[in-house]
């Protein structure tokens, strides 16, 4: 159930917020819509401008710190695991706020950790500055389904190929993926072999990503639909296996029906599995 208090904070280690020693005092930037990046242009000789789609830039997420303990060696002890927490990073993070099931990525950009000699004793504060290139809202639930290939005869069985929980099963080559957010969502797609030419349908909006390749038993591919990459066995780049004219599925706000289609590689089972994988999405 949604709730207004923001609850528990996780970074990294560390835990802030309710039964922590660091009180969440303030925070900006999570419910806040970010900069928009409109792509408008005047309108020559007249009032007014085109107005093209509106993009949103990065997120900035600041957050207030107050930190509670009960002598100054520990108020050190405290200011030093944040420190410790709070280094310059290569890669984004997982900032997850566990009451508002709500997940960014980040990185630490600012920190501030002030000396008071007035209130040394047992009290300090802190803050930090976010900065999420990725603006999107994430669930913190990894949701996925599965599917085989649609067969017009008998239909295909499950191959164990690899230890996943694959959630609810598709039906003659379909799923449906419910995307609780406000926003689309960037779905990973798993196709595991053997397979001919794989083809993966957004039936709700329309649209299809064919694949021109051959996937043996026990090769898999995944395709990450927001960074277009194409990875054989999921490190090896094969962007050039997109057919033309194929279009990248996003899973949009709501329930959305998803239909995987290919051929069978002569002289196997005909056991091809598509998992889709992806978390509700809100800016």
């Amino acid at each position: 159930m949604a709730q207004q208090a923001l609850g528990q904070v996780q970074w990294g280690s560390l835990t802030f917020g309710p039964g922590t020693p660091y009180a969440v005092t303030a925070l900006d930037g999570l419910d806040d819509l970010p900069d928009i990046r409109g792509e408008d242009i005047d309108r020559p000789g007249q009032h007014g401008d085109y107005t093209g789609p509106d993009w949103t830039s990065a997120r900035v997420i600041t957050m207030k710190l107050g930190l509670h303990t009960d002598s100054p060696d520990q108020l050190r002890e405290l200011s030093l695991a944040l420190r410790a927490a709070t280094q310059p990073q290569a890669q984004p993070q997982p900032l997850q706020f566990l009451q508002q099931d709500t997940l960014v990525w980040a990185k630490v950009r600012k920190r501030s950790i002030p000396y008071d000699a007035e209130f040394l004793w047992s009290i300090g504060d802190a803050a930090l500055e976010f900065y999420c290139a990725d603006p999107y809202l994430y669930g913190l639930t990894e949701q996925s389904a599965s599917t085989t290939a649609y067969s017009p005869s008998a239909g295909r069985t499950y191959p164990m190929v690899h230890p996943r929980s694959y959630g609810s099963a598709g039906q003659s080559g379909r799923l449906t993926a419910v995307n609780g957010g406000a926003s689309p969502a960037y779905p990973v797609l798993r196709i595991d072999g053997p397979v001919v030419d794989p083809a993966i349908e957004q039936v709700t909006t329309g649209g299809i990503l064919s694949l021109d390749t051959t996937l043996q038993a026990g090769e898999y591919v995944l395709i990450d639909t927001r960074s277009r990459a194409v990875l054989l066995m999921g490190s090896s780049p094969r962007r050039s296996w997109v057919t033309a004219g194929s279009s990248w599925p996003l899973l949009q706000p709501g329930a959305n029906e998803i239909a995987y289609r290919s051929a069978a590689l002569p002289g196997t089972p005909d056991t091809s599995l598509l998992t889709v994988t992806w978390r509700d999405t809100s800016l």
